[in-house]
């Protein structure tokens, strides 16, 4: 049977494999930036709106659960470069009983990870108490905390299921569909908290509508999904053994980068806050914040870009991976030079005039950032890219390393330097490892691949060159390979 498709996809499925994946790249960045627009409209509304209708202590209550029942998306190992890749592969093969078996093994991964996830998150809430897990101000909360975990966790894990098409329909390289449901949900979620805030605001309800608009929007093209492609609902009668050692494997090198980013993010702020004065942590806080912001654009692009870049190499067009990552690099460099800039020439009058924080003999760590930014930028491509040609441990080792470097050195310096050398920590540790090795290991993965995709095209010619000689026995090859299931 075949696919069911959308007009527009079908359209695309005919201008060749090339043409489609750059069309596919440039709808998914136009999407992931409306999608990052509404979702800051979503903050700059939500913020304010439950603050001011909760109240400051019932405000700081609902923050600290929702972190903590964040913590869930840990367990989220079905999902995520695994099920991505593996999508891209089999359908770039046209192996559709493999697209079937991965959606199958990532849904049954992930239910078992919330789960799990979900009982420990329950567990310590209700086995902590409060006052340790809170702190002294909610110690008389308790109540409170408990109904909302246990009528929360469950929309939570819904969330975290929900996550598999996400990753499914990146393998597809169709991401301009989970940008469209993001942009439905982030405006969906500000009418109802604007209705809820209004008349009867409570902490389970604004976490429900946080957390349960999102799943109904990937739910809808979950359906979506099996509608165009139905061969995907015969995975649920499938076994899949063999495909959750692939997503495991992949889920456990992904969450490892994971951990890495939130460690580069927050292990500079905790070094200076232990060894160094309030001022100085303050200070790196904040611009390194406002830069870690500017950085986060950047996924506009990158995002969407190892996905096509897997689908690239499954088809064999090194070609076109050559040509898009030097189109992004361009791009993405004159970006980060020009932040940089910015940052070197008039970051501290910004900072000092603008934004009222007191910057007075710390030009050095403007400096600093900034080389560090266009460091950061850069490294990021090819932490994306390396993703994109199956590369992902070698990505998390390389992250892992630099980061704890990076708090090596900070450890060293900060208690004699403040922030400015936990800038310099930061910029040593990206230039020590990531600037020299991730060229090389790029590099010598694309010659791998290049060389894996000439021996495929020598093999299919000598195959070719048999058949012409030896037609009889070309035919009979042929029909006993249409034979096999």
């Amino acid at each position: 049977m075949e696919d069911r498709r959308l007009g527009l996809f079908s359209q695309l499925e005919l201008k060749g494999h090339g043409v489609r994946r750059s069309t596919l790249l440039r709808w998914a960045m136009i999407g992931s930036a409306s999608s990052k627009v509404s979702g800051l409209a979503l903050q700059a509304v939500a913020i304010p709106l439950v603050y001011h209708s909760l109240g400051q202590h019932q405000f700081a209550l609902y923050l600290l659960l929702t972190a903590v029942l964040s913590t869930i998306s840990l367990a989220q190992m079905g999902a995520g470069p695994g099920l991505t890749q593996g999508v891209a592969r089999a359908h770039a093969a046209g192996r559709r009983g493999d697209e079937a078996a991965l959606m199958n093994a990532a849904f049954r991964l992930t239910g078992l990870g919330a789960l799990v996830g979900g009982g420990v998150i329950l567990a310590v809430i209700h086995l902590v108490p409060p006052g340790q897990l809170f702190g002294a101000a909610f110690i008389d909360d308790g109540a409170e905390i408990l109904n909302a975990a246990n009528a929360c966790v469950f929309v939570l894990m819904a969330q975290l299921i929900s996550g598999v098409v996400d990753s499914a329909l990146a393998g597809y390289q169709e991401q301009v569909l989970n940008s469209v449901g993001s942009m439905a949900a982030n405006i969906l979620t500000i009418v109802l908290l604007i209705l809820v805030c209004r008349h009867h605001p409570t902490i389970i309800s604004l976490i429900v509508i946080g957390f349960g608009v999102p799943a109904l929007s990937r739910l809808l093209n979950l359906v979506v999904l099996f509608v165009r492609r139905p061969h995907l609902l015969h995975g649920v009668f499938r076994s899949s053994r063999g495909f959750y050692a692939m997503l495991l494997n992949l889920g456990l090198a992904f969450w490892g980068i994971q951990l890495c980013s939130v460690l580069e993010q927050q292990s500079g702020t905790f070094i200076l806050a232990r060894l160094s004065s309030t001022h100085e942590t303050d200070l790196f806080a904040i611009v390194y914040k406002y830069l870690a912001l500017a950085s986060s654009a950047v996924n506009v692009v990158t995002q969407p870009l190892w996905p096509a870049i897997t689908d690239a190499i499954a088809h064999r067009d090194i070609d076109w991976v050559h040509r898009s990552y030097a189109r992004i690099r361009r791009l993405l460099n004159i970006y980060s030079v020009s932040l940089a800039l910015v940052s070197i020439v008039a970051g501290q009058w910004i900072f000092q005039k603008v934004l009222h924080v007191d910057t007075s003999g710390h030009y050095s760590l403007f400096l600093i950032l900034g080389i560090y930014f266009v460091a950061n930028i850069w490294t990021h491509l090819m932490y994306v890219t390396m993703m994109g040609m199956q590369g992902i441990w070698q990505a998390a080792a390389v992250l892992t390393g630099q980061n704890l470097l990076m708090m090596l050195i900070g450890i060293l310096l900060v208690p004699h330097y403040g922030a400015a050398r936990m800038a310099v920590a930061y910029l040593a540790a990206s230039v020590v490892l990531p600037v020299w090795l991730l060229p090389r290991l790029m590099n010598r993965r694309l010659l791998a691949i290049s060389d894996a995709s000439q021996a495929d095209a020598s093999g299919a010619s000598e195959v070719v060159g048999d058949a012409a000689e030896h037609p009889h026995a070309g035919v009979g090859k042929a029909s006993h390979g249409a034979r096999q299931p």
